[in-house]
């Protein structure tokens, strides 16, 4: 089926709002491209703070926007607001034509594959990358009819709940970790109980690979390089997703070679994050990671959530340093002391961690699956044949 088109710039200009109404300048909703999840669009924290800290920014927005990221690598971090909130200069609040064009249609349309991988070849510069906004505005959109376009959203809409009710499967399980943790060790890491258990340095447990440093040399295809962006709290996220040239390999990793299972732990931006190294046949580290392995009083898995525990948290951010970037350095590091528990009990936990493990693999196959089924009813519902 063959739709009227219409460019973007004509249906759904840039049009953040000139004159907000605030009810409180000391709450504002700030919305960065930090606290927005990939694909889904979905807002993982608000942040309220003060106009005044926005600095410059006036990309105020409504629930009549649709806030789309002209950055790359993040052009499918496409956002929905449903609320008034102050955007930073790299999410453009698009304003479309009610009459004809649906919010939810649009917000669609620019997280679909077809359309992020077009605008991914028309980005330009070395280090900041960005769309050319002209050539954003010139693109041109299917325009179905109005109803037409309200039912393919909601198609979409129902695809995605799937998508997103496995995904919060997947959260579940790790907040069931966390209780096993808690249960197992949790009065290790109380005021009382820490002072009485029995603890160790860092550096007397575990051997590291500090692999901070220069910027390594990018390209767009070669050996997956994982560094602090990828590091969240307890796992490694594939995005962004970057490489070194295969050439450079041994070269880059003169400190020693990642193995699975290494923790890996970002010292500043963000200071703190920990997940353990996945299967790689080959992987770069680098920028602000360190790689630990426990020496044997410790398992890795004990070794992972003690570090993200609250407790250890707080005494991290007590030896960090840093007014707008925390950090911590080496040497304060590896002074913290870890609770040392019996290593059956360790191991007891490592077992309810793999099996958490697997069974979170089969609810990602299911969310591949997913993924694949909502990408193939995109496809088809911008090509008029849904």
């Amino acid at each position: 089926m063959s739709w009227p088109l219409a460019s973007l710039g004509e249906v759904a200009p840039s049009r953040p709002l000139k004159n907000p109404e605030i009810v409180d300048e000391n709450s504002v909703w700030q919305l960065n491209l930090d606290k927005v999840e990939s694909h889904s669009g979905v807002v993982t924290e608000k942040v309220y703070a003060s106009v005044q800290s926005a600095g410059s920014s006036t990309h105020w927005f409504d629930e009549r926007h649709v806030l789309y990221s002209k950055l790359r690598p993040y052009l499918n971090k496409v956002v929905l607001p449903e609320e008034q909130g102050l955007a930073t200069t790299e999410l453009v609040p698009l304003f479309p034509d009610k009459d004809r064009l649906d919010r939810k249609y649009l917000t669609y349309y620019l997280r679909s594959n077809s359309f992020v991988n077009w605008i991914s070849d028309q980005v330009a510069g070395a280090k900041m990358p960005r769309v050319s906004m002209k050539v954003f505005w010139e693109h041109q959109i299917p325009l179905p009819p109005l109803e037409e376009q309200k039912r393919i959203a909601a198609i979409l809409d129902k695809a995605d709940s799937v998508r997103r009710k496995r995904q919060q499967a997947i959260d579940l399980a790790d907040d069931f970790l966390r209780s096993v943790f808690l249960d197992m060790f949790g009065e290790h890491f109380t005021t009382e109980g820490y002072a009485i258990s029995h603890k160790k340095k860092i550096k007397e447990l575990v051997d590291y690979i500090d692999y901070r440093g220069k910027t390594p040399k990018k390209s767009d295809s070669g050996i997956p390089l994982v560094t602090a962006k990828n590091v969240k709290k307890g796992f490694v996220s594939e995005e962004p997703r970057e490489f070194i040239p295969a050439e450079n390999y041994l070269d880059w990793m003169t400190r020693g070679l990642p193995k699975e299972g290494d923790v890996l732990f970002t010292t500043e931006a963000p200071l703190g994050n920990a997940a353990l190294l996945g299967c790689y046949d080959k992987v770069v580290v680098g920028q602000r990671l360190i790689a630990l392995t426990a020496k044997g009083e410790l398992t890795q898995e004990y070794l992972l959530y003690c570090l993200l525990n609250q407790f250890i948290q707080d005494e991290i951010y007590k030896r960090s340093s840093g007014s707008t970037v925390k950090g911590i350095r080496t040497k304060e590091l590896y002074e913290i002391e870890l609770p040392v528990p019996d290593i059956k009990l360790q191991e007891k936990f490592s077992k309810a961690y793999k099996k958490s493990v697997q069974s979170k693999h089969k609810l990602q196959e299911a969310i591949i699956e997913s993924d694949n089924m909502f990408n193939s009813l995109s496809q088809k519902a911008f090509a008029g044949e849904l």
